[in-house]
């Protein structure tokens, strides 16, 4: 039973090499390997997750492959109080921790909730999505994490954290066949090099096709005179792809020496690219309310019958400035305003005239350097990181099959970190103290651009105003954290870090002509004029910025702790990008800080057979960073905001090979006084963008022995989300349903664990629902909508050396 239950979702079994930041031998770690233990590095020390006062999510690499999880966002739905925000249809997506979430896509905007690998910070917002493959764990902190971690994060964090070389030879070799003709295949070897040196390198290839069908229209839900236009070749050369494609490749190498007896050294080099299809969007035909002065009141999801273009006060007409033969009436009843109806809504069939099957990419290249050396009671770390990320999107913005405009998105960041840190311990205390240091030199372009002669540089379109944002970030922070017993049951925690932080910005929107590729024009040497009507802008900031932690542990018995703490979260003011001719005064923006009061409870109940968790939290918002889409554009202001929630984490083994799992959020949120129109003369409260009421999941897992030679588990998962706004204004037509999905797996292992063979289905029910979208109402009378993947089926079987 021992090979078992090793594989359950209720232990997680680690090996000895923690890179999160402790260095210690095969010894040291021997209690942190009982079969009911996950071991977390969450405060820069070796501690098991049921004896650290802070709510976590962790999971094991077993956990992961048990769970099916094949790329870093799918943790969110099991972990409670995390949900997903996101843009270009899901190909970019973010954390969103606790109601705290910021869906500014501009790629110099840096995400509330951090993300690290290997504690090496992920600067770009898109690095939050990526194929996870060899990975010794995952922990995901919830509420503000200033004082240890080196990037201010008032939401919360997620930390990756990779597989590391062994002394021994190891390997193992996986491939999935699935859905959409996916093939998936991921695999590692490791071992050593000599006494002191071992290495690892682990590789990933995941290739499938699109499942958003991009079909030729047909007269029931197009015009007559649009099934003419792309009858005659109006689709550029290569469209017409179904959308939802996706090519990815990755590479890790790693090589571990032990320096000395006490010291050891880690590098790490990596790079993934990935080339998928133009956003797989969808249109949804909805209705603008304007007033008399055209300022956007609500949007709203048209009825079949709906002929008008705009909901207008009596006698007013408003023109809103695009080429749409506007007269006030709709084409279609029930269409959008050049008359396209969408074939089956949330189903997969769409009709896009602009959709290629390979023409967004992201690469990101980088290494790692962590060094450790001991000196007695104290232990010194060195952990130097670079990250390259590179980016090229487009999408057809009004998603169908009308030659309107598109929508690109370029980026080119650097981004460079060193920490510094002691730690040490002596009779009824722990203390880390360190530096941390951090630059990001961040180029994002993004705007609308414009269909030219139906070709340009292989289908794609001349960039006619494209915003450009450069921002160079500069960061030096001081930190340290001090653990002191009270008495052998109460602890006090107490930490604080100093940040000052410099941005030096510049911003324009300039007419590109026929140039395709901004990131290759010479700034400095460009002759054409600011299209801004105040003029290119540049600003340079520096702020000294405050957070920290204050704490009391309180250890009731062996199987209870209880905390209660406080946490102030700090996040950077920065620079608005996203709005084309938005004044000088409201491109900056400030500081947002979070004070987070939190109760916690953690328990082992049942003889050890069970786990149950509960956290409660109140977090007080000042000047919280909020992102709202309007029209053509984003804007970022600051707006106080207050959250209260509740999590609940239940796992338990009440029988012989059964093993349960539980998870509960509950969230109320509210950002205060949204200035709706601009001026301030509308004010209202709404609930954050993607941050669902309610979500819950359960996970089941059976298993059966003795056969073939082996065990069979069978596992089957449910989560549900309530309903989210996609946009910050909660208008009607952004409000997304509610939505369960179930997810189903048969594991085959062979009784000596080398051979594993797993049949799975994702979302078993194929629910139909609507994750991601943008709200065009006043410029095609349409949202963007992204549907979560259908039924996704498939076979993989893995092998380990070892």
């Amino acid at each position: 039973m021992k090979t078992v239950l090793i594989r359950t979702l209720l232990p997680a079994v680690l090996t000895s090499t923690l890179s999160a930041g402790v260095y210690a031998d095969e010894a040291d770690l021997e209690d942190s390997l009982a079969m009911e233990t996950i071991v977390v590095t969450a405060q820069k020390k070796i501690e098991s997750v049921q004896e650290v006062g802070i709510a976590i999510s962790a999971f094991s690499g077993a956990h992961l492959d048990i769970l099916g999880v094949t790329d870093s966002t799918d943790i969110a739905k099991y972990s409670s109080g995390v949900s997903l925000s996101g843009s270009f249809a899901g190909q970019q997506q973010q954390f969103s921790i606790r109601g705290v979430t910021q869906n500014d896509f501009n790629d110099h905007v840096e995400s509330p909730n951090a993300i690290y690998i290997d504690e090496g910070y992920v600067a770009m917002q898109q690095g939050q999505i990526f194929a996870t493959f060899d990975l010794e764990r995952v922990e995901i902190l919830k509420g503000p994490q200033g004082t240890l971690f080196g990037r201010n994060a008032t939401g919360g964090l997620v930390h990756f954290i990779t597989k590391k070389p062994t002394q021994d030879a190891e390997g193992y070799f996986d491939f999935t066949s699935g859905s959409y003709d996916q093939a998936r295949i991921e695999g590692a070897i490791s071992g050593p090099i000599s006494e002191a040196a071992r290495f690892r390198v682990s590789f990933l290839s995941n290739d499938h096709e699109g499942y958003l069908n991009n079909k030729f229209p047909e007269e029931t839900f197009v015009p007559d005179e649009l099934i003419e236009n792309l009858s005659n070749g109006a689709r550029l050369d290569g469209s017409g792809s179904d959308l939802g494609a996706d090519q990815t490749w990755a590479l890790r190498s790693q090589i571990s020496v032990d320096t000395s007896d006490d010291s050891q050294l880690n590098v790490t080099g990596f790079m993934t690219r990935s080339t998928q299809s133009t956003g797989p969007y969808q249109s949804t035909p909805v209705i603008a309310e304007v007033d008399e002065f055209a300022r956007t009141l609500n949007t709203y999801r048209v009825d079949p019958d709906e002929v008008r273009e705009f909901i207008t006060p009596e006698g007013f007409e408003f023109d809103n400035g695009f080429d749409n033969d506007f007269d006030g009436i709709r084409p279609v009843p029930g269409g959008d305003f050049y008359g396209y109806i969408d074939p089956d809504g949330k189903d997969f069939n769409t009709s896009s005239d602009y959709s290629f099957d390979d023409s967004n990419t992201y690469e990101t290249y980088g290494l790692n350097v962590n060094y450790q050396q001991e000196f007695g009671d104290i232990t010194f770390f060195s952990i130097s990181d670079f990250k390259h990320h590179d980016k090229f999107t487009v999408l057809d913005l009004e998603a169908g099959p009308q030659s309107q405009f598109t929508w690109f998105g370029e980026a080119d960041i650097d981004s460079i970190t060193q920490e510094l840190r002691l730690a040490g311990q002596g009779d009824g205390y722990r203390w880390v103290s360190g530096f941390y240091y951090l630059n990001i030199q961040a180029l994002s372009i993004s705007g609308l651009s414009g269909l030219a002669n139906g070709t340009v540089g292989g289908g794609f379109a001349d960039f006619d105003q494209p915003r450009i944002a450069d921002l160079d970030t500069s960061s030096y922070s001081v930190f340290g954290q001090m653990e002191y017993s009270l008495s052998d049951k109460v602890k006090l925690i107490s930490g604080l870090r100093a940040t000052y932080e410099t941005k030096d910005y510049v911003f324009d929107v300039r007419y590109a002509g026929d140039n395709t590729d901004p990131l290759g024009w010479d700034q400095d040497a460009l002759n054409a004029s600011s299209q801004r009507p105040e003029g290119e802008y540049s600003d340079d900031t520096g702020d000294m910025l405050y957070t920290g932690k204050l704490q009391l542990d309180w250890q009731v018995n062996d199987n209870m702790l209880a905390w209660a703490g406080f946490n102030r979260g700090v996040k950077a003011g920065s620079f608005n990008s996203g709005d084309d001719t938005l004044p000088n005064d409201q491109v900056p923006y400030e500081k947002e800080v979070l004070h987070s009061y939190e109760l916690g409870y953690k328990s082992s109940i049942f003889d050890g057979l069970a786990r149950f968790n509960a956290t409660l939290y109140y977090n007080d918002y000042r000047d919280y960073q909020a992102s709202r889409w309007s029209g053509l554009g984003n804007i970022i202001t600051n707006n106080d905001s207050s959250i209260k929630g509740l999590e609940l984490d239940f796992m338990a083994s009440p029988v012989n090979n059964l093993e349960l799992m539980f998870n509960a959020s509950f969230i109320d949120a509210e950002v205060k006084d949204l200035d709706l129109v601009g001026d301030r003369s509308i004010l209202k409260d709404v609930r954050p963008t993607f941050s669902p009421e309610t979500t819950l999941t359960a996970v089941a897992r059976y298993t059966v022995e003795d056969v073939l030679d082996g065990y069979v588990t069978l596992q089957a998962s449910t989560s549900y989300q309530s309903s989210i706004y996609s946009n910050l204004s909660n208008f009607d037509s952004t409000k997304f349903d509610s939505w369960t999905v179930t997810d189903a797996r048969v594991r085959w292992t062979s009784n000596s664990e080398q051979w594993e063979v797993d049949f799975f289905v994702k979302n078993l029910f194929d629910e139909r629902y609507n994750v991601i979208g943008f709200d065009l109402s006043t410029v095609c009378g349409c949202n963007e909508e992204a549907q979560g993947r259908p039924r996704w089926v498939g076979i993989s079987a893995r092998y380990l050396y070892f």
